[in-house]
C-alpha cells in the first residue's frame, strides 16, 4: 500500500492526493500537516504532495520531511507539487528533488485558485488574483487530470522497482 500525504494550504493540494488515489491500488490519503501516528512498515512507498505559495515549498512539509528523514525508513519517495503557475513547473520540481532522496520521482499538477479553505490574507490574495484573471479575460489555473494519471502509472512503476 502507498501512503500519499499531503501538505497544502487551501485545499488543492488534498484534492490532488483524492484524485491521485483514484489511479492507484491501495493508497491511503492523509493530511500532512495534521499529526498522525504512521505505521511506515505496512506502506510499500510514500508520495508527499507539496504545495507551493508565494513561490516557497509548504512549510509544514519541511518541517515533516526533516523529521522523517532522521528514521531512515529507506521507503522509495516520490512527490507532486501543485502550484498555480505552470511556468515555473520545472523551479518548483527542483526545489523538490534537491530535498528528497535523488532517485526520487516529482510530479507537476498545475494548481488552482482554490477558496475552500483560504482565511485572511491569502484568501485577500486569490480572490484578487481571480479577479484578474477575469478582467484579462485569462483562463484560470487548473489541476492538470492527464498530469495525475500520468504520475500514478510512473509510481506504480517507480514502487515496483524500488522494493
Amino acid at each position: 500500500m502507498k501512503l500519499i500525504l499531503y501538505f497544502g494550504h487551501t485545499g488543492t493540494t488534498e484534492k490532488a492526493a483524492y484524485l491521485l488515489q483514484q489511479y492507484l491500488n491501495q493508497a491511503e490519503v492523509l493530511d500532512g500537516r495534521v499529526k498522525h501516528k504512521i505505521d511506515y512498515s505496512k506502506y510499500d512507498g510514500i508520495i508527499f504532495g507539496i504545495n507551493v505559495r508565494i513561490g516557497k515549498l509548504n512549510k509544514a512539509f519541511l518541517k515533516f520531511y526533516k523529521k522523517y528523514k532522521k528514521q531512515n525508513l529507506n521507503l522509495p519517495c516520490s512527490a507532486f507539487v501543485v502550484a498555480g503557475d505552470s511556468n515555473l513547473r520545472s523551479t518548483y520540481m527542483n526545489l523538490v528533488r534537491n530535498i528528497l532522496p535523488e532517485d526520487s520521482y516529482v510530479g507537476f499538477f498545475g494548481g488552482e485558485f482554490n477558496l475552500t479553505y483560504a482565511k485572511g490574507i491569502t484568501k485577500r490574495i486569490l480572490k484578487n488574483c481571480i479577479e484578474k484573471f477575469q478582467e484579462q479575460d485569462l483562463p484560470l489555473p487548473q489541476l492538470i487530470p492527464s498530469a495525475i494519471k500520468d504520475f500514478a502509472m510512473h509510481i506504480v512503476e517507480y514502487i515496483e522497482v524500488h522494493n
